[in-house]
């Protein structure tokens, strides 16, 4: 059977999947495919262009040396140019960019050592949409551009944003790509105790609630059709922790130990792989 890794979206979270997908590959998981949404593209793509564990600790690596000023730049002028409806978007997305083009080695998507497909949100009909071929950035800018925070993508006469709205969790694009066995790595938090601070956070927590309970839907339809068809889709615990700041990204090494502790545990116990080796700290 095909092996698909599929990520879901979650912003600066993406060390939690880094976790995750570590303690697949120590159990012995082998991704004939990888799809993401959002933060989980750029995972996938990074995954795909560095394949195995050792990509895969790199990419852990990568996750606990980013830093919000290397992926966000805020900036006042742009914020209220945003506010006032003369820009589409409130921060630019040059170091996004820059991020990017850092994690990719290939720049062609069918070019990558593991093949790998990205989810989009299309901004004007709202549906999915599929990216396996072209080129790598455009996809994943398009993939991971937040609605409001970052300018939509223009690509192959569609305007693309975050892939997260359409397939929080993109399972069924596995399934439409030919994958039989799923392995669904999210970033599902602790519910909240207090409303998060600041306009832009709450927001962002807003659609982070819609987007999870459709994520939700989306993994129900899935192992319907993977019932009917012979297949299997399951979803890998990441520990469910309190959830980071919207822009906190000091929170990647707690976060990649407590997935992978959780992962590794549950193969060993779901999938028989016994107790894998246990991962160096990222520190």
């Amino acid at each position: 059977m095909k092996t698909a890794i599929a990520l879901s979206g979650g912003a600066n979270l993406g060390a939690m999947q880094a976790g995750g997908v570590v303690a697949l590959l120590e159990a012995g998981v082998e991704p004939d495919l990888l799809v993401g949404s959002s933060v989980g593209a750029l995972n996938a793509a990074f995954l795909a262009n560095h394949p195995g564990l050792p990509g895969a600790l790199l990419l852990a690596d990568a996750w606990v040396a980013l830093q919000r000023r290397d992926a966000f730049r805020f900036n006042l002028a742009n914020a209220v140019a945003g506010f006032l409806g003369a820009r589409d978007h409130l921060v630019s997305p040059e170091r996004l960019a820059a991020v990017v083009r850092r994690w990719l080695e290939v720049p062609q998507i069918e070019d990558a050592p593991t093949p790998y497909a990205v989810v989009a949100t299309d901004a004007l009909s709202g549906e999915a949409v599929l990216i396996d071929r072209g080129d790598a950035a455009t996809a994943l800018m398009a993939s991971s551009a937040i609605p409001g925070l970052l300018p939509p993508i223009r690509h192959r006469g569609r305007w693309l944003i975050d892939g997260s709205l359409a397939a929080s969790s993109p399972v069924l694009q596995a399934q439409a790509l030919g994958a039989k066995e799923i392995f669904l790595v999210n970033t599902r938090t602790a519910p909240r105790t207090r409303p998060p601070s600041g306009a832009l956070a709450m927001a962002m927590n807003s659609v982070s609630l819609l987007t999870a309970r459709a994520g939700a839907q989306q993994l129900a339809e899935a192992r319907r059709r993977a019932a009917a068809d012979g297949g299997v889709v399951h979803e890998v615990p990441t520990g469910e922790p309190e959830a980071p700041g919207p822009f906190d990204f000091t929170q990647s090494p707690t976060l990649f130990a407590r997935a992978h502790e959780h992962a590794a545990r549950w193969c060993a116990e779901v999938l028989g792989a016994g107790t894998p080796p246990r991962s160096p700290q990222r520190a």
